[in-house]
């Protein structure tokens, strides 16, 4: 290829000296046509192709390209695949050797051959460290549980580390708003000097001239509690916001493309949060010195420039006073809570967070419930379908004077109390018919008066045994308690007695326990035979006899109970135990119907007095 040099000096001997094209060729050594393409063209041409390059690299994914732009058509705007976005697949699905820089080209070329092929002009902003971030919700499509839906993303970006904020929601309301700032924060780790907005709803109810907006006064209660400054773009103006707007278009077209396949919005709110931590370690440009780093290198130094987050955060919620109606719920957002019985017709306050409500009567939380969906208005009638969110447990205390609730009460429809109470009550009407029923009423009342934990569990013991009898659960409840810890006879008083041992015995030291008060028994009952006979030869023309026992009380030492009272207490000794307890009963020093200080049931039986004697010389 002649060069340019060579191209001057042909067209000066031919335009300028008047020598013909056939002399200069023989003078110089060039063919004829490359003299006269050197009069044609002041400069050289350079090289081109007469068939276009191959590309084996290429060639074998072009077809997988071309059909997942064909399928961009059919999918949301915001969600089709960047030339960026094929090639991190290739490289990620399909082992891809190749580079970016033939992926793009082809793309480009397929989108211009399409009429798709668009450009935009970009100005590029800078910030200093812990100045701005900046807010913006974006829109996609999800399959959740095979289902394609709708869903809001709220996005956020520090404008000089460009770190990342992303999650989920159902709506672009009030509460989801908030409670995305409480998250976003917290997940960078302090509040920035500024935010920056478009003219949402959520935060401005007005615009006016110039930068005057009038603020929602929810958005206000948050910007005082974070204490950040707040600058709203112009209307249609999102380019003022560009880092944000960048962030939701890499959101739609990267993390969300494919359509991701989740089973619930909280899955889909991890991986986006892993999607984010990923998007700290991608390199960017410094905006001071032009330096390629990574956002987690600008966002650790970034962070040292945040204000701190108060101690506790705000609560993101719609906040309604209501009152109490005579069905014991608050309405709140279409929906009705119940609230325990003894708060019905009264005032109340509720709070209504993204996940749950919470009703509050003279400032204490009285009900915490699950957030109901908003109900839908018919398009016939215009009228809003009433929804119930109602805990059964509210209702219990209304069972005693209205058993008929339990067949056609709303709270009380179908398994309220899970399956192991379904099926008690079943047996219960299946085995005593109607009296079945009141036994189970018995059963739910326990929840009243003990622990919900010890109630539960001790019908689950008695389902798991058979055991179908409101007796029995209450049996259970009363001799087992359940989730209680265990305790120790305390002989801190009497350190003769604390010996420490193993606490297993011997069943023969049961029986020297008995044998010692039998033994005493024994020679109490021969002293009364040797009274009685004295009595009846000072007295032989009486019939009567008397009991030879000391003015007071009879103890009887219940032998059930010792070996109850042992096991209970088997953390002490049992032989002092058992000494303990037969001087206590020969001293009587032990009140009717109570406990003896080891612990043993001791019943006293009274012994009347004894009968006077009569002799003959005496009625004589």
């Amino acid at each position: 290829m002649l060069t340019v040099a060579q191209y001057e000096v042909i067209r000066r001997k031919v335009l300028v000296d008047g020598i013909s094209q056939r002399e200069v060729a023989r003078e110089l050594g060039h063919s004829r046509k490359t003299v006269k393409k050197a009069v044609e063209h002041p400069l050289p041409l350079g090289y081109r192709r007469r068939q276009p390059r191959t590309q084996p690299v290429l060639e074998p994914v072009r077809a997988m390209i071309e059909a997942w732009l064909e399928a961009d058509r059919e999918r949301p705007r915001k969600q089709r695949h960047t030339a960026q976005r094929v090639f991190e697949r290739l490289r990620d699905e399909h082992q891809f050797a190749g580079s970016y820089s033939p992926i793009q080209r082809f793309v480009a070329s397929w989108k211009r051959q399409q009429g798709l092929h668009t450009s935009d002009v970009y100005v590029p902003l800078v910030f200093a460290a812990g100045e701005e971030a900046q807010v913006d919700w974006g829109e996609a499509r999800v399959l959740v549980n095979g289902q394609e839906r709708t869903l809001q993303f709220f996005c956020v970006r520090l404008a000089f580390s460009r770190a990342t904020f992303v999650r989920a929601y159902e709506r672009q309301d009030q509460v989801s708003f908030l409670d995305g700032h409480v998250r976003a924060l917290s997940f960078f780790g302090g509040v920035p000097k500024r935010l920056a907005y478009d003219n949402l709803k959520t935060a401005v109810i007005r615009v006016g001239r110039g930068r005057e907006r009038d603020l929602n006064q929810k958005f206000v209660e948050l910007r005082s509690w974070y204490l950040f400054d707040t600058r709203f773009c112009n209307v249609s103006s999102g380019h003022e916001k560009g880092h944000v707007e960048n962030l939701v278009k890499r959101v739609q077209r990267t993390f969300l493309t494919p359509l991701p396949e989740v089973s619930s919005l909280e899955e889909l709110n991890r991986q986006l949060e892993r999607d984010c931590q990923r998007e700290l370690d991608q390199t960017t440009r410094d905006p001071r010195d032009g330096v390629e780093r990574t956002s987690r290198e600008l966002f650790a130094e970034e962070q040292a420039q945040l204000r701190p987050l108060p101690t506790q955060a705000y609560a993101a919620c719609d906040e309604e006073a209501t009152r109490i109606d005579k069905f014991s719920t608050a309405r709140f957002a279409n929906c009705s809570y119940s609230v325990p019985v003894e708060h019905a017709h009264q005032p109340c306050v509720v709070r209504g967070y993204l996940d749950r409500v919470e009703i509050f009567c003279e400032h204490e939380c009285v009900a915490t419930h699950r957030r109901g969906t908003a109900a839908a208005k018919t398009a016939a009638a215009k009228t809003v379908t009433d929804q119930y969110v109602l805990e059964p447990r509210h209702y219990l205390p209304l069972l005693a004077r209205k058993p008929g609730l339990l067949h056609n009460g709303r709270p009380f429809q179908g398994e309220p109390f899970g399956p192991d109470f379904a099926l008690l009550r079943r047996e219960l009407e299946y085995r005593y018919a109607a009296d079945g029923t009141k036994q189970f009423l018995r059963v739910l009342l326990l929840l009243t008066d003990h622990p919900e934990a010890d109630v539960f569990a001790a019908v689950s013991k008695c389902v798991a045994l058979r055991a179908f009898n409101a007796d029995a659960i209450e049996n259970t409840l009363r001799n087992a308690p359940l989730n209680l810890p265990s305790s120790r006879l305390d002989l801190s008083d009497r350190p003769e007695l604390a010996n420490v041992g193993s606490g297993i015995r011997l069943a023969t030291d049961y029986d020297a326990l008995f044998e010692t008060q039998r033994d005493r028994d024994a020679d109490r009952d021969a002293d009364r035979d040797t009274d009685r006979d004295t009595d009846a030869d000072r007295a032989a023309d009486s019939p009567a006899s008397r009991r030879t026992s000391a003015p007071g009380h009879e103890s009887l030492i219940d032998e059930s109970l010792i070996d109850e009272s042992l096991v209970d207490h088997r953390g002490a000794d049992a032989a002092p135990l058992a000494e303990t307890c037969a001087s206590f009963i020969d001293t009587r020093c032990c009140s009717p119907d109570t406990l003896c200080c080891s612990g043993i049931k001791v019943d006293l039986v009274p012994v009347p007095d004894p009968v006077p004697i009569t002799r003959k010389e005496d009625a004589a």
